[in-house]
């Protein structure tokens, strides 16, 4: 895979000097960015079953994100390295980074974390049309690349993105996959038996409806393994007066999809013969500058919404996934959310948002519950320090249950499983681009 992609990258390199590099954009309309950052993670369960962290890590990134040359070709390219600054004595895990030995002697991370290739084969007033291949961190609607720790997941593969007035329609192929903690440029799709998924397929597509409502649907199959779709429905009312009221209406589904799925069991999962479970996500935002206060609940039927494409992803675009996911059988959550920005008040760069989140009940447990508390303190410096920042996140997500012995037998420990987690998290993050 590793070999496909860079010829993709010599090849357009080659072609550089005749397409006219630096006179139609390759580097006239390109931009470098430098990320470097600092977190430090304090994490326990509280008496319950979750991890022990105690991590400082360090990180960086230096990306090059050409223009297009002759208006046709264009390359993103870019290094990352990280390493740990300490690791407490009580930690039994850590997360930005892979253990060696043990969690306190963990592998450090250096590689390549983008070369990706692209093509713009029309734009005009009305149509556009691109294509690319390689690594990078993508965002679809059910697909994400996780960018929560010190380095970015990033994925292999190839996209097809066209656009014609207000109907958009996208393709995207995953091939390969590089988890946030390694320093390898790709590895397979894997089950969680070990066994090779030979790609991960999403088509999907968005149109607006005037200028405030948009739906949106995909279609996503890991193949042999799992099938999921998805429908949004996004709409923005307008009140005057700066305010509006945003509202979004989702409906999702996963089911098992070939002789891959693990029918007999396999990782945090339990045996499912036939595997089909759904979600009803609505929610509701009011936003008033300088705040926002939201409402949303979310429900999942058949099955546990819970399960990955591959062994190493898991995204779910719900309001319901949280620091953890509510995404149990029978689960209704309900969400209160809330931001507010201090500029208002002469304190600019200066902000929070947090969530409040629970639910009562999980089909095939005894006297269960879960709560979710979180908060994100975030400063944005300016002037001689612009660039820099630093947030502080706390969290508090405890659930309780008991198998009742007939639907479940075992405490799940998936995404969406028995987990009690407090963590206090620190990033300080310096960014740069020119």
């Amino acid at each position: 895979m590793r070999s496909t992609t860079a010829t993709l990258a010599s090849a357009g390199l080659a072609l550089l000097p005749t397409l006219g590099l630096a006179a139609d954009g390759f580097l006239d309309d390109s931009e470098t960015r430098i990320r470097y950052s600092q977190y430090y993670w304090n994490e326990d369960p509280d008496d319950g079953f979750g991890p022990t962290r105690d991590e400082w890590v360090q990180g960086g990134e230096i990306t090059f994100h050409s223009g297009y040359a002759a208006g046709l070709f264009g390359l993103d390219v870019g290094v990352k390295a990280a390493n740990a600054l300490h690791v407490g004595d009580e930690a039994n895990s850590i997360t930005n980074l892979q253990a060696d030995s043990s969690v306190q002697d963990p592998h450090s991370i250096a590689g390549m974390g983008e070369l990706y290739g692209r093509l713009r084969l029309i734009d005009d007033e009305t149509q556009h049309l691109t294509a690319g291949y390689g690594k990078r961190t993508r965002t679809r609607l059910q697909y994400i690349d996780n960018t929560t720790r010190i380095l970015p997941a990033a994925s292999l593969g190839f996209d097809v993105d066209y656009r014609w007035r207000d109907l958009s329609l996208y393709m995207t192929q995953i091939e390969g996959f590089n988890s946030r903690d390694s320093s390898r440029f790709a590895e397979p799709l894997n089950t969680f038996l070990g066994e090779d998924i030979d790609h991960l397929r999403l088509l999907g597509g968005s149109l607006d409806i005037g200028p405030d409502t948009r739906v949106a649907a995909e279609y996503a199959e890991a193949e042999d393994y799992l099938a999921s779709a998805l429908v949004e429905l996004t709409h923005d009312l307008l009140l005057g007066d700066e305010r509006r009221l945003g509202m979004t209406l989702r409906h999702g589904r996963q089911w098992d999809a070939g002789s891959l799925f693990e029918t007999e069991g396999g990782g945090p999962f339990a045996a499912d013969e036939d595997h089909d479970a759904r979600f009803y996500d609505l929610g509701v935002t009011y936003h008033h500058a300088p705040y926002y206060l939201g409402a949303h609940l979310n429900t999942v039927t058949g099955d546990d919404y819970d399960r990955p494409f591959f062994s190493a992803q898991g995204s779910w675009n719900s309001s319901a996934n949280n620091f953890y996911w509510f995404g149990l059988e029978n689960e209704t959550m309900v969400k209160l959310t809330a931001g507010l920005d201090f500029s208002t008040w002469g304190l600019p760069g200066l902000s929070w948002k947090g969530h409040y989140a629970a639910s009562e009940h999980a089909e095939g447990y005894e006297d269960f519950s879960r709560r979710e508390i979180q908060s994100v303190l975030a400063y944005r410096f300016s002037g001689a320090l612009d660039g820099l920042s630093l947030a502080w996140l706390h969290t508090e997500h405890d659930t309780e249950g008991t198998p009742d012995g007939v639907q479940r037998t075992a405490l799940k420990r998936s995404s969406a499983g028995i987990i009690t987690h407090h963590a206090d998290r620190l990033y300080l993050t310096y960014r740069y681009a020119f």
